[in-house]
């Protein structure tokens, strides 16, 4: 009996539920508070902050202890986290809930990557991976809209209440339905183990290769998500609630990309999809800086080449991903940890960079690093 994929997919997805449900309410959790316009960004800062250590923490656990304990124990943080946020009286309580909300939804992608390595092999990994990715797609650009509908509706806080309702609802159908999928326990852990396993994974040329591209893909994705508000509503004048239905390009680009990629997979042809996908980034993002010297820059431009960004991101972050866990069959948790790591910590970066360079140069930055480590892809070996 197989997990069913839709309480996989919930379960990998309420991690990005919780990291943007709340952003229409930040203002109003700053005046809340009365923290300042800037506060209200430390609620996002917060979380992200803690989301990324996180995930090298619950990987090795779920190794040793089984994937199924962790996702319970972990989903029931969340909640706690959540519960914390919505009841909050003060500033420094409510981040307190949003370091126990990142721990908790930490795991959610890391363990649900690991569970699609132990049942498959080959090609089956790519496709799993793929599925997963076109299931969670719509999570980041329908999240604020829900976040919006539940703030007017109710206030701030309804959101937090939200969040912990759905992961008490997972939390049962997961204790009811998530079948253990990790049969080859390590026998011993402790922080020698865990740094010694992260060293290992770190090694394989072919896991570092294959997890840059994936960091070039969602670091592009993050810099279009810090970059894109100021540029849409303040430079092409857009109403926040009509940006608020830009982030669904992110959303087709994704779910055709990785449709085709199924398909390729399927046909033992992941490599043409992780390269044909990493082409497509780097024409996108080095698209968009060539908008302005040609004196074409504006939002169907902007548009046009984001499209063709996330479409190559759909193609080639299941590939890239099946691809780093492939050597990784025992501490596939390990392995999904170290990767999710670098793929936030490198998206961070590149948010960042965004502020500083502008989003076309660091979307392109991140183009040029998917490139160079596809370049330097071990030849010879491929999932087929």
């Amino acid at each position: 009996m197989a997990t069913p994929f839709l309480l996989l997919a919930a379960v990998a997805g309420i991690g990005q539920v919780a990291a943007n449900l709340p952003l229409p309410s930040l203002p109003a959790i700053a005046e809340t508070f009365r923290v300042g316009p800037g506060g209200g960004e430390l609620v996002l800062a917060v979380f992200l902050a803690a989301f990324a250590p996180f995930q090298l923490v619950w990987g090795p656990l779920s190794d040793r202890h089984g994937r199924r304990p962790v996702v319970l124990g972990t989903l029931g943080l969340f909640a706690a986290g959540s519960l914390l946020c919505a009841v909050a009286t003060s500033f420094a309580v409510l981040l307190a809930g949003r370091v126990l909300q990142a721990a908790g939804g930490a795991a959610g992608l890391v363990i649900a990557r690991a569970m699609i390595r132990d049942a498959n092999e080959g090609a089956g990994v790519g496709r799993g991976m793929a599925a997963l990715s076109m299931a969670i797609a719509a999570v980041p650009a329908f999240s604020p809209l829900l976040g919006a509908a539940l703030d007017l509706a109710a206030g701030w806080r309804a959101g937090f209440l939200f969040s912990a309702a759905v992961a008490l609802a997972i939390l049962a159908l997961a204790a009811r339905a998530l079948v253990e999928t990790n049969i080859s326990r390590l026998v011993v852990l402790d922080a020698r183990a865990i740094a010694r396993g992260y060293r290992g994974v770190w090694a394989s040329p072919r896991f570092r290769a294959n997890v840059l591209v994936a960091a070039g893909a969602m670091g592009g994705l993050f810099a279009f998500g810090a970059g894109s508000p100021e540029l849409y509503i303040i430079g092409f004048g857009l109403t926040p609630a009509v940006y608020a239905l830009y982030p669904l390009i992110a959303v087709g680009g994704v779910v055709i990309g990785g449709g085709v990629a199924r398909q390729l997979m399927k046909r033992g042809r992941a490599t043409a999809g992780l390269a044909t996908g990493t082409v497509l980034m780097l024409a996108g993002s080095l698209g968009m800086v060539a908008l302005d010297p040609l004196g074409l820059f504006g939002k169907h431009a902007v548009n046009v080449t984001m499209s063709l960004f996330v479409l190559g991101l759909g193609l080639a972050l299941p590939a890239a991903f099946a691809e780093a866990l492939a050597e990784f069959k025992g501490n596939a948790g390990t392995a999904a940890s170290l990767a999710g790591a670098i793929q936030i910590g490198f998206g961070a970066v590149a948010a960042a960079l965004a502020g500083v360079i502008g989003m076309p140069a660091a979307m392109a930055g991140c183009g040029l690093v998917a490139a160079a480590s596809l370049a330097v892809r071990p030849a010879g070996r491929h999932s087929t």
